[in-house]
């Protein structure tokens, strides 16, 4: 039986429908520069299996919550590029006292409205009528920068990650964001160290203007937009996004 203790460490939430494996290239770079991080799959994605039932962005959060409080941690900055910025709302709203920082990346506190929602169940329908290759092919036009499109190995790479997510997992997630609540009401109550980041390519999923509300609605958050990157910055320029994030956390970690 391990006995664990981890104070304070990054937490990496990945977005729909990848993994834990798009922080990658954060990896390598935390650990040379000795930062502690645990890096979490969200039921259905990645290494873990589904859970039985419905899933909600509270569900979800509870589940990351229990991977975290398993390792005896108890500070989080969370790392989180769309899907888990909605996780980071959830954390604030609910789990408050164990949250030291945020970087919130390629995300919005907006819910779905209507049209969105709607296209979240049509895609829903499809993925239960012809499985999820289509909707890879989707999310690799929609999330990636031009940069990002002619880099063949880094394509590539990409739909490995986005294959090992499961039917079932994509299908209760695209619900979980359909339903879930809008944060603008929390912006203004965020009073830990806040990092915004957009991808500048983002055009089709959240765009910079979308992104930088949040930085706007949070008090001395900082905000950057990076080139060469849509909406998986960590993933499509992650030289330039570990210039930004890696000394922030230093600072944030060292407070």
């Amino acid at each position: 039986m391990l006995r664990i203790n981890i104070p304070e460490a990054v937490v990496f939430l990945h977005a729909f429908p990848l993994n834990k494996d798009m922080y990658k290239y954060q990896f390598c770079a935390f650990e040379e520069n000795a930062l502690p991080y645990v890096a979490i799959d969200y039921p259905g994605f990645g290494d873990s299996p589904n859970i039985p039932g419905d899933y909600t962005i509270e569900r979800l959060t509870d589940y990351v919550v229990n991977e975290i409080k398993k390792l005896n941690i108890k500070k989080v900055i969370a790392v989180g590029d769309s899907m888990g910025g909605y996780i980071m709302f959830d954390l604030w709203r609910r789990y408050r006292d164990l949250v030291k920082g945020f970087v919130f990346v390629a995300t919005r506190a907006e819910a779905d409205n209507e049209e969105g929602r709607k296209a979240r169940y049509t895609l829903i329908e499809r993925v239960q009528k012809e499985g999820k290759d289509f909707l890879i092919d989707v999310m690799l036009e929609n999330q990636t920068s031009p940069t990002t499109k002619r880099d063949e190995k880094k394509m590539i790479t990409l739909r490995c990650i986005m294959q090992k997510a499961s039917t079932e997992g994509i299908i209760k997630t695209l619900k979980a964001l359909a339903e879930r609540k809008d944060n603008t009401e929390l912006l203004p109550t965020i009073n830990v160290p806040t990092l915004v980041i957009a991808g500048k390519d983002d055009e089709k999923v959240t765009p910079p203007s979308i992104v930088k509300k949040i930085a706007e609605g949070v008090k001395g958050a900082e905000y950057y937009e990076l080139e060469n990157a849509a909406h998986l910055p960590p993933f499509e320029n992650p030289e330039k996004f570990n210039q930004v994030v890696i000394p922030f956390i230093k600072k944030v970690l060292g407070s």
